[in-house]
């Protein structure tokens, strides 16, 4: 029976090509974004999870662009820090060999204190210019901030270096210089041994200081904040983003309905214009 109720049969194609129209559109869409989730009305409750572990991903990437920044700060410490070592080693043996004057001579043993008086004032300057970012670092004024935990950086300048008490009075690297109470041509060798001797174990505590904060905490928080990334990224990807075997299977069968619903919509509006035709025809 061919009537007037033709018109709800071309309503309803309408809609169901239009709703096949938006199945593809949104099919394509996530192929093309490669996001499942494009906007909240795709999964609501996926969203609000998805947006929460991007903030969580986000907070882990500070974290350990901070603790990068804290072992470049201690990289720079400890590079200043072996040389520091190295020039003290020099001086001991500067010292010592003033202490066994036999066979020296005076001009020997006044060389021997400027070479000295030259290894105190480039571990001064070490003091002064080691620094990161533009604050000094081995001036007495540094704390590393890492994972929790602090480390100051004493200052390793002369004057506050190799610091010993000998009867009762206190001596520290800067009193080994030319003129000194500890100098090396007329001063209290011994003394400027010790004071040596102390200053390179407050060295080498500095350094093992710094590598056990670098190997303890601010590597082994890269690495665990590392593998937090990782596995709340791999997370948030199964949320938020496309599977495209699923989608691509999505896409073909949107595709198929999308043609079948547009050549139903092309049936039917045939059907009514022959209807109309045939009233015309009627009228005549």
């Amino acid at each position: 029976m061919t009537g007037i109720g033709l018109t709800s049969t071309l309503l309803t194609a309408q809609r169901i090509f239009a709703a096949n129209t938006r199945s593809l559109a949104g099919s394509l869409e996530r192929l093309s974004t490669g996001k499942r989730i494009n906007r909240g009305s795709d999964d609501p409750a996926g969203l609000i999870t998805s947006e929460n572990l991007l903030a969580v991903l986000a907070t882990l990437g500070a974290e350990v662009r901070s603790l990068q920044r804290a072992d470049h700060v201690a990289t720079v410490a400890d590079g200043a820090l072996g040389p520091t070592g190295d020039l003290l080693a020099q001086a001991n043996a500067l010292v010592v060999a003033n202490a066994n004057s036999a066979g020296l001579s005076d001009a020997e043993r006044q060389a021997n204190q400027m070479q000295l008086d030259s290894i105190l004032a480039s571990v001064n300057r070490t003091a002064r210019s080691t620094s990161f970012n533009g604050q000094s670092l081995l001036d007495g004024s540094a704390t590393i901030t890492a994972g929790g935990e602090q480390l100051a950086l004493q200052s390793i300048s002369t004057g506050n270096l190799g610091e010993v008490v000998i009867d009762g009075e206190t001596y520290t690297l800067a009193d080994l210089s030319g003129g000194g109470r500890l100098n090396i041509v007329d001063g209290n060798t011994e003394g400027a041994q010790l004071a040596i001797s102390a200053a390179i174990n407050e060295i080498s505590t500095m350094r093992g200081r710094l590598g056990a904060l670098q190997r303890n905490t601010i590597h082994a928080g890269i690495e665990s904040r590392t593998i937090a990334i990782e596995n709340t990224a791999a997370a948030n990807s199964q949320i938020r983003d496309t599977d495209f075997a699923a989608e691509l299977v999505n896409l073909r069968r949107a595709q198929l309905l999308h043609g079948a619903s547009l050549a139903a919509l092309k049936l039917t509006i045939s059907a009514q214009s022959g209807i109309l035709a045939l009233l015309g025809r009627t009228k005549d």
